[in-house]
């Protein structure tokens, strides 16, 4: 079985002082946009830390067709085989905008996890949360119309990385049509016209730097059927 796990930074914050203990004295790498930091010819053995920046996590499937994982912001991180021996299989990190990132030894995560067995149950607990949002994820989307998809991602975005004002929620993640696309299963197309449908409803708003603004959480919501 391919595994892959990461921790979002509201995770990170319950690990007893991860971040700070870990990774204080690490080197800082800076990349670029669309740049590939680890590929499945490049196995890293190691754990990182996205210290700025948004970054992607997409796996190539056996019939060509590429899905995004999950989108990692500021504070989060993530490994490929550390704790659970998984494989590093068809799976690629990029960055979706210039972004910063320290690592550390594998060795040295699964001692400091491995130190006190609270931290290792929650480290399982959190990993065991992302498989089941995956699983109720995929289930959700079995039957559902791409518009319907589509509704369900940005929604999800809106919570786990949307800021919110008075009026609407302001995603500031640089995805594009082909990621949603990605996401969801189908056609950048297909993706390009239910998102013209959407800002014509009054449901999204285009803003600046490729950020999207939801207008209308609740409308979006009602799409989910």
């Amino acid at each position: 079985m391919d595994f892959f796990w990461s921790l979002p930074k509201a995770r990170i914050e319950e690990m007893d002082g991860l971040a700070d203990e870990l990774f204080d004295a690490s080197q800082v790498r800076r990349h670029e946009a669309n740049v590939i930091l680890s590929d499945p010819g490049d196995a890293p053995e190691r754990t990182f830390l996205c210290t700025s920046g948004t970054l992607k996590v997409t796996k190539l499937l056996a019939n060509g067709h590429e899905i995004l994982i999950t989108v990692l912001e500021p504070g989060s991180i993530w490994s490929d085989r550390s704790l659970l021996k998984g494989y590093w299989r068809e799976v690629f990190i990029e960055t979706m905008s210039p972004a910063e990132t320290i690592s550390i030894e594998r060795e040295a995560f699964e001692r400091y996890v491995f130190a006190k067995p609270e931290r290792l149950t929650k480290m399982m607990s959190r990993i065991s949360e992302q498989i089941s949002d995956a699983l109720t994820l995929l289930e959700d989307f079995r039957g559902r119309d791409v518009a319907s998809r589509l509704a369900s991602v940005l929604v999800r975005f809106s919570k786990e990385h949307g800021v919110q004002d008075d009026r609407s929620v302001v995603i500031d993640i640089p995805f594009t049509h082909q990621d949603l696309a990605n996401m969801i299963g189908t056609a950048r197309e297909t993706v390009s016209r239910n998102m013209a449908r959407f800002r014509a409803e009054g449901y999204v708003r285009d803003c600046e730097n490729a950020t999207l603004e939801i207008v209308n959480l609740n409308r979006l919501e009602a799409l989910i059927v």
